[in-house]
């Protein structure tokens, strides 16, 4: 003789407002920076994190390294700034901060707290195409991040430049491809010591309506508000 079996009814839960009276304001929104980790990067030196690895210098979290590249949709156009540095008599940087770029502006002078040293790199607000893809998923909508493109990473920021420059003379928006971006080891012909750079392996057009929409929506937040990104910190970059 079968039994028929009854199944328990679940009772829905009820969805609360957590956050009523959390007011969000862009200014007090950090913009993390996701940085390719050297040997002299603090979270290296920390051990919570290995030398060619793409993180964020906010929660810390990997988005590729040395054998997994790291694929990006760029949310605004790419642009030149300068990255300032300010070292004493001992080379120890004593400041630095990125402004936007300006040809009069000289590479070189002496302030009263230093030796001034302007180097010219390129900075794409974007997101990487993981959290693109969970945040569509979850209807939410994500914060972004800045990559900086300087020094022996410059020439990858120029290819991101080109595919821009493309989409523009075709009618589409800046995101309209995904970036995908290694991590490579090389090796300085001064000292010969070994660090890491980022190249453009190939880009990838974006065709998910849904993705496009988000993409979009995040690019009128940037354009409309003040922004801050997360600590600025030079001893990234090579």
């Amino acid at each position: 003789m079968s039994k028929s079996v009854t199944k328990k009814k679940e009772t829905p839960v009820a969805i609360k407002n957590y956050y009523e009276d959390f007011k969000v304001d862009s200014e007090d929104l950090l913009i993390p920076r996701i940085m390719l980790m050297q040997k002299v990067s603090k979270k290296v030196e920390e051990e919570e994190a290995r030398v060619g690895e793409f993180r964020d210098n906010v929660e810390n979290k990997l988005f590729g390294d040395k054998k997994t590249n790291i694929i990006i949709a760029p949310v605004l156009p790419i642009k030149k700034i300068w990255c300032v540095s300010v070292k004493d008599t001992q080379e120890n940087v004593v400041s630095y901060k990125e402004i936007p770029y300006d040809q009069k502006l000289p590479e070189n002078e002496m302030t009263e707290e230093g030796k001034l040293e302007r180097v010219k790199a390129l900075q794409l607000f974007c997101l990487p195409m993981e959290e693109l893809e969970a945040n569509v998923k979850a209807n939410a909508k994500p914060i972004p991040y800045v990559m900086v493109f300087k020094s022996s990473s410059y020439y990858a920021g120029r290819q991101v430049y080109q595919t821009q420059f493309q989409n523009k003379n075709l009618g589409v928006p800046p995101f309209a491809r995904a970036i995908e971006i290694s991590s490579n080891q090389a090796t300085s012909k001064k000292g010969g010591h070994t660090f890491y750079k980022m190249e453009v392996k190939k880009t990838e057009e974006i065709t998910d309506s849904k993705k496009l929409g988000l993409l979009d929506s995040l690019y009128d937040d940037l354009s409309s508000a003040y922004v801050k990104i997360a600590d600025e910190q030079p001893e990234e970059f090579f």
